[in-house]
């Protein structure tokens, strides 16, 4: 493993102190025994190292441990900084994450939606501590950016200010879908000066596409304005970029409730028409049958009656409310026209039946019955109508017994006298 050039001056410098420390051991042993033996060289050399260790201390103080201990000065230094620019930090993603929320709130909230958009600028602009902010929506059906909102007082632009898609440093955002930093926008080619806005006393834009990823429609975008040239960090980018997404679904859900708004007010429209129209069909339906000279029945698939007019309780001598608990079939003397009735109207046809109805006080009264299928409120239900036939069977019965009382007096004006 090969050593850095640090490990390996430290390495030579504790070599060096070993070796010095050894020899002041050895030479201070000699210097005592020299000075307890009175020779003077010993005397000479405890002289000598008197005044060389303090010095070779000083010169180890400074070629080893000052060096490491300014290195840890500057350690602690740059480690400080560094907690100081974390705390900074932090304190920003904090203010940033608190701006997120009240976006959220103002966007949310259940105020008017002109009045949500107008709180969503003031926060932004104070989070990016921008000095204008405006808020724009897209007009599908114009192909135009829309002054929705803004921070200043702009009121004479505010739902006036149009930009068509592709004009301007904002049309360009919006037709491109891509965000625009600008240090000085007044010397990029893409702008245009838009009327209503005064713009003069900015230097600085951030543009954002309001635009949604699911669907992927553009519902608007997003801009703020600085008076001073503006380099923008990576919090401020990840703050702008995740507020544009909690404003472009807050719009999509706002444009989602007015179309089902619109719709329900049609549907509505749509049901008070049609039941007009049913209440009048059913009026006039109902005056034609209760007006009508034949017994009309309503009934359902079973036999049983729903609906019965006057002509029919009197037919039968039941009330029309007695009516209502009864099964038609069951008050004809034959079963079997049930089963040739429902066969008939099956394809659709007319079906003609003969039969007896006995009535309330044990009467039984030849009818015809001529059922149709009915359908109402997108149920099927059978119509019939009974006509009594007691009176033309009498005038067939008078003209049967007139054609043989004329046959037999043809007979006796014919026979011989």
């Amino acid at each position: 493993m090969h050593q850095t050039k640090e490990e390996h001056r430290t390495r030579c410098l504790v070599v060096i102190l070993s070796s010095i420390v050894v020899a002041s051991v050895i030479a201070g042993a000699y210097a005592g025994f020299s000075l307890a033996q009175n020779i003077q060289a010993g005397i000479i050399m405890l002289a000598v190292l008197v005044l060389l260790v303090p010095l070779l201390s000083y010169g180890m103080y400074r070629m080893m441990l000052y060096p490491s201990y300014r290195r840890l000065e500057d350690a602690n230094l740059e480690l400080h900084l560094k907690q100081e620019e974390l705390l900074d930090t932090k304190d920003d993603l904090f203010i940033k994450f608190l701006g997120i929320y009240d976006v959220n709130y103002a966007a949310n909230s259940p105020r008017l939606f002109s009045e949500r958009l107008k709180d969503v600028t003031d926060v932004t602009a104070r989070v990016m501590e921008a000095d204008a902010c405006f808020l724009y929506l897209y007009d599908a059906k114009n192909d135009e950016l829309l002054l929705a909102a803004t921070n200043i007082v702009l009121e004479g632009a505010i739902g006036k200010t149009r930009i068509p898609l592709g004009t301007g440093i904002e049309g360009w955002v919006g037709r491109r879908l891509e965000p625009a930093m600008l240090k000085d926008f007044h010397s990029d080619s893409r702008y245009h000066e838009i009327p209503g806005l005064p713009l003069e006393g900015y230097l600085s834009l951030y543009c954002l596409p309001l635009y949604v990823y699911s669907n992927g429609s553009l519902v608007g975008l997003i801009e703020v304005f600085y008076r001073k040239t503006r380099t923008f960090t990576d919090e401020e980018i990840n703050f702008f970029t995740t507020l544009s997404g909690i404003i472009s679904t807050t719009v999509q859900n706002e444009h989602m409730q007015a179309e089902l708004r619109k719709m329900n007010l049609e549907l509505e429209q749509w049901i008070a028409e049609k039941t007009e129209e049913f209440r009048s069909s059913e009026e006039r339906y109902r005056n034609l049958v209760e007006n009508a000279s034949e017994a009309i029945f309503v009934l359902a698939e079973n036999g049983d009656i729903v609906f019965a007019n006057d002509q029919a309780a009197r037919l039968t001598g039941y009330a029309k409310y007695d009516l209502l608990h009864k099964n038609l079939f069951e008050l004809l003397d034959n079963t079997l026209i049930a089963d040739d009735m429902l066969s008939g109207i099956a394809d659709g046809r007319l079906s003609l039946q003969y039969g007896k109805l006995r009535t309330q006080g044990g009467t039984v009264i030849p009818v015809d019955i001529r059922s149709v299928r009915l359908s109402l409120m997108g149920k099927k239900f059978i119509q019939s109508v009974l006509h009594d036939m007691s009176y033309r069977l009498r005038l067939e019965a008078l003209l049967q017994q007139k054609e043989e009382e004329l046959s037999a007096l043809k007979m006796r004006l014919n026979a011989p006298s």
